[in-house]
């Protein structure tokens, strides 16, 4: 280590980054323990970030660097992805003779540094610099309303070292995000965002009782606030309740919580309630398939090539169904790189960026994003038109397997537009692994949902479900919506996808290579090869959950 452990620990003690106190401590615990105090420092979790900064660079022999935040050039923020600078606490602060410094936290993220290297065409050279200059770089390139000067944070059950870091990784998304983490590994059941004096305080509910996890000062309610609902998809509106189910993805599994965004006289606060029961929510077999569709599903998702298209009428429910092929697809180890229009789930072995990150930086050109990613499996939460479907072939014709969601009114004009795209049939063909048609359908609440005598006309049925239909109506009874208090009055509880499935088998790929028309092709597809929705929607049906004019256009 250069510089001897005195001349350290002196220079700690006068940052302040160690007190006098501390300093006797560990140094009665290396003695008792045999070790020296600089290791029993590290080992005790009690030096300050910055302190095992410097520590780790005089230990690797890289320089520690105090840099002036202002002195940064604001260009440099167009170097780095925001979600790459903050996902890595990296940002640049010179660029010189085709060589970057970077600044970093961490000096031991090899495959990170690597991977900047590639996107920049730069040499990368490392520097290691204090977390609270990174933080105010990372404030200074990408302006974010929940930006906390140092001792803004107030300290709970979370410390405010650890929340402003959460902001510096990801602002106020990941903030959110980690609080709720923290909130179900703790066994918390419910979050609740409101103000509180002069603070707006974030406070959770175990049942046994409250305690405060993080405030912060009030002018903060509004930012932090909206964290929370942009973690949640919601859009920014007026409606006295909204609210959604969102799921994160850590290492132990799949977490799920349902977040209320709430508008009174008082202003805005935030609920999130923790959904045990929904820990592994966005698994295959969970997401609306029935048990002919899963199995298919699984066994052209195990090819890991090809390219997986997934339309929808709404935005709602396509990220989901695409993350739980991905997780199905089970790619260890490999370069997984997501687009979404807007970050709803998160998984710390992907490479995730918003839609607007890419317009920007690669002009919304799915290839040159894969030029310069070299991704080894692509998601796309949707896709914009043909020419963009077009792009994603023939990154799928690389073998790099490509899932992506557009939106379409049904499967038939989903597939009208993809067999119209400008490319050799035989490439299609050979490329295109599954097609789905989904379209989510509110489920009746349990509680009040009410049975009615009525029978449902069957006029608008398509002629291939008629017959099953009149079966149907002879043997169940119809439900329609309620209104309770566990409902809130709507007589809905809940989302849940159907699916309309077309796999690329070999007969499906023999007919699109025929000399037929288009229109004789598409009848024989879909009349010989489809996996309809019906029997999901039957199921349905049959156990009171749905009503029938939600599942109507699966039997036209």
């Amino acid at each position: 280590m250069r510089g001897s452990q005195t001349e350290l620990l002196d220079t700690f003690l006068k940052l302040g980054f160690l007190s006098p106190e501390a300093l006797k401590a560990l140094k009665a615990r290396g003695a008792g323990k045999g070790i020296p105090v600089m290791e029993a420092a590290i080992v005790s979790g009690i030096l300050h970030a910055d302190a095992k900064g410097w520590v780790l660079a005089n230990t690797l022999g890289i320089p520690f660097l105090e840099v002036d935040p202002d002195a940064v050039p604001l260009s440099f923020s167009e170097i780095l992805p925001e979600t790459v600078a903050r996902e890595n606490l990296a940002v640049p602060v010179s660029r010189e003779e085709g060589r970057l410094t970077l600044a970093v936290v961490d000096p031991f993220r090899n495959d990170a540094f690597s991977r900047i290297e590639e996107m920049t065409g730069l040499g990368v050279t490392l520097v290691v610099c204090p977390v609270r200059t990174i933080t105010r770089i990372l404030e200074r390139f990408y302006p974010d309303p929940l930006s906390l000067s140092p001792g803004e944070a107030m300290a709970g059950a979370i410390g405010p070292d650890e929340a402003r870091e959460w902001i510096a990784r990801g602002r106020g998304r990941r903030l959110a995000e980690n609080v709720l983490l923290h909130a179900a590994k703790a066994g918390i059941g419910t979050v609740r965002i409101y103000p509180s004096g002069r603070s707006v305080a974030v406070s959770g509910d175990s049942g046994r009782g409250k305690s405060l996890l993080l405030s912060f000062p009030l002018r903060f309610r509004g930012a932090l606030v909206d964290a929370f609902a942009e973690l949640a998809g919601l859009p920014a509106g007026r409606a006295p309740v909204e609210e959604s189910i969102v799921q994160l993805e850590t290492a132990t599994g799949i977490r799920a919580f349902r977040i209320s965004i709430l508008r009174g006289l008082s202003g805005e606060e935030a609920v999130v309630k923790v959904l045990p029961d929904l820990k592994s929510v966005i698994a295959l077999d969970s997401i609306g398939f029935h048990p002919d569709q899963t199995e298919v599903t699984r066994r052209l998702l195990s090819s890991a090539d090809g390219l997986c298209l997934v339309s929808s009428p709404g935005e709602g429910g396509v990220a989901t169904t695409i993350f739980a092929m991905l997780r199905e697809a089970h790619l260890p180890g490999r370069r997984v790189v997501t687009v979404e229009e807007t970050h709803r789930f998160r998984n710390d072995g992907y490479i995730q960026l918003e839609r607007r990150e890419v317009e920007n930086r690669f002009g919304g050109t799915w290839g040159r994003l894969a030029e310069t990613l070299e991704p080894d499996a692509l998601a796309i939460e949707r896709v914009a038109g043909r020419e963009e479907l077009l792009d994603l072939v023939h990154i799928a014709r690389r073998g790099i397997p490509v899932f992506c969601g557009m939106q379409g009114i049904d499967l038939r004009r989903t597939l009208l537009t993809l067999f119209s795209l400008e490319v050799d049939p035989f490439l299609l063909a050979r490329v295109v692994r599954l097609v789905m048609h989904q379209r989510l359908v509110d489920l009746l609440c349990s509680d009040c949902r009410r049975a009615v005598p009525a029978v449902p006309p069957l006029r608008l049925a398509g002629e291939r479900h008629r017959e099953r239909l009149e079966t149907l109506v002879r043997e169940v009874s119809f439900h329609v919506p309620g209104g309770c208090p566990r409902c809130q009055g709507a007589g809905y509880s809940g989302k849940m996808a159907l699916f309309d499935l077309l796999p690329f088998t070999p007969g499906v790929q023999n007919t699109l290579l025929s000399g037929a028309s288009l229109e004789e092709r598409m009848e024989r597809i879909l009349g010989e090869n489809l996996l309809s929705a019906f029997p999901s929607a039957e199921d349905l049906l049959r156990r009171g959950m749905v009503t029938f004019d939600d599942v109507l256009p699966f039997f036209q």
